[in-house]
């Protein structure tokens, strides 16, 4: 099945009828536009475009599919608009825990562009690990937690998939491996990893993926977070594999690159933690609200602007 993403990234070529320059309009790498072109023909079973001499056209099937597709993006975004202004100005509190990653990508530029819709909410952020996310939820000190991967089994605990946060290979940059569109894990053998400390759930993702690959990488070094993690990599002590998110997230500045691991394997779940008793209609409201975000979730984050929201937004680390 595709995804709006797809839909989107195939509307631009369509327009542009160039991959690299629906890359610019999407903010993607040319690669990525490439691949997922290539996946979503293979969901419709039909070539989208003729590609000839280094130029695009679409095949009729593409035609006819991108008139589809510009009507099923608007839809999307009437649905959106629609769910984000449905409760006009009912006051209230929304208050939600996640990691750091899931806060600084998906979370808090939705929560602030709900709470400029809607000045009668406030907005409460947890950051907090997956575990202690959870144990928010259930103790009702957080109306509802966005994880990666799946929760333990709880029947007060109710965990929905969101998305799949795909694996990407995290580079120093100018790394030999930067010339390749798309990395196949086996590829990785002739390179030290560095990885995330034992226990977090990118380390078990990591180990997941090692285990699964014919010929084993050396793990040679871990870090306990994600910045330090970056800095290693930027130093050239060694590559990584991080979901795409945790990448996106990180401000350290580090000179680094990536690329995407071309796995069979599905990508790291973003699941949505919820009690067993019904939200607030302005907290199932922006719940709506994420939904669709997560399915964008390969969008350049929005820029948050933290002015003028002072007494309003609260982040607790």
């Amino acid at each position: 099945m595709f995804q709006l993403r797809q839909l989107k990234i195939f509307v631009a070529a369509a327009e542009t009828l160039s991959f690299t320059q629906a890359a610019k309009r999407v903010h993607l790498s040319q690669p990525s536009v490439t691949e997922q072109v290539q996946a979503l023909e293979q969901s419709v079973g039909h070539p989208l475009f003729i590609r000839q001499n280094n130029r695009l056209r679409l095949t009729a099937a593409g035609e006819r599919f991108a008139s589809r597709a510009r009507e099923l993006l608007a839809m999307a975004d009437d649905a959106f608009r629609e769910v984000r202004g449905g409760i006009g100005d009912q006051g209230g509190t929304i208050r939600v825990a996640a990691p750091q990653t899931l806060c600084t990508c998906l979370l808090l530029p939705q929560l602030l562009r709900f709470a400029d819709s809607h000045p009668g909410i406030q907005v409460s952020i947890q950051e907090r690990n997956s575990f202690a996310t959870a144990q928010a939820v259930l103790g009702g000190t957080a109306d509802f937690g966005v994880v990666h991967g799946w929760p333990a089994n709880d029947a007060n605990l109710h965990a929905d998939l969101l998305a799949r946060d795909m694996p990407v290979v995290v580079m120093p940059s100018g790394h030999p491996l930067s010339q390749a569109s798309g990395i196949r894990p086996d590829a990785l053998a002739a390179f030290p990893l560095i990885a995330t400390m034992e226990g977090c759930r990118y380390r078990e993702y990591l180990d997941t993926l090692v285990q699964e690959s014919p010929v084993r990488p050396r793990i040679r070094g871990e870090a306990d977070s994600v910045p330090a993690l970056m800095r290693m990599v930027s130093a050239g002590l060694g590559v990584s594999i991080l979901p795409r998110m945790a990448v996106d997230a990180d401000a350290t500045g580090a000179r680094v690159e990536w690329r995407p691991l071309s796995t069979l394997g599905e990508g790291l779940p973003i699941c949505l933690l919820t009690s067993a008793s019904a939200p607030a209609r302005h907290v199932a409201a922006f719940i709506d609200v994420i939904r669709l975000a997560a399915t964008r979730s390969d969008e350049p984050m929005p820029a948050v602007d933290m002015k003028h929201r002072a007494g309003r937004v609260a982040i607790a680390k």
